[in-house]
């Protein structure tokens, strides 16, 4: 079983419902990245439960940043799991705006567009050294891709909630 079918298994058996982000959200929307993980969102209040079950599917926790825990898949497997924790109310609001988006035969929740971008703006407000070019690269390829103008009113004030005006600048620049 690929860490899909039982990612897929795990959510409906446990009603652990969740978010793919990162690399293959990116690339539901036609910018197409190489990635080396998978990387999901979910409630924080469920922390235990996807700990408790990704666990007992094989998957070692390896580090946890309290928000963000990364998980090294089983013996065989190809895919790292990086698990993103959000509050209950951030969780609500991007699941309600979020679309399906099918990998291989399941079909899974994503952000949408602007629920990507969002994220991408948070991450980038974090100034982490080792994401930065990634994540404002990924935000103006999604802008490309999806005839997104950043100059638009919708970019600032997802930048303005999320990022910061510095973020802007350079989006802008």
């Amino acid at each position: 079983m690929n860490i899909f079918e039982m990612l897929d298994r795990e959510s409906k058996q446990r009603g652990l419902p969740f978010l793919i982000i990162g690399g293959h959200a990116i690339n539901a929307y036609g910018y197409y990245r190489f990635t080396k993980d998978l990387d999901i969102l979910v409630n924080q209040e469920q922390r235990e439960v996807w700990q408790a079950a990704l666990q007992q599917n094989g998957l070692a926790l390896f580090h946890d940043g309290g928000s963000f825990l990364r998980f090294k898949a089983p013996s065989g497997s190809k895919w790292p799991l990086d698990l993103m924790l959000v509050n209950a109310p951030t969780f609500a609001k991007l699941r309600a705006d979020a679309r399906e988006h099918a990998i291989g035969p399941q079909a899974f929740l994503i952000p949408s567009l602007d629920g990507l971008i969002a994220l991408k703006f948070h991450v980038l407000k974090q100034e982490l050294p080792e994401r930065g070019y990634k994540d404002l690269l990924d935000v103006l390829e999604l802008a490309r891709c999806n005839g997104i103008d950043l100059r638009s009113e919708r970019v600032k004030n997802l930048c303005d909630k999320f990022g910061s005006p510095k973020i802007y600048e350079r989006l802008i620049a």
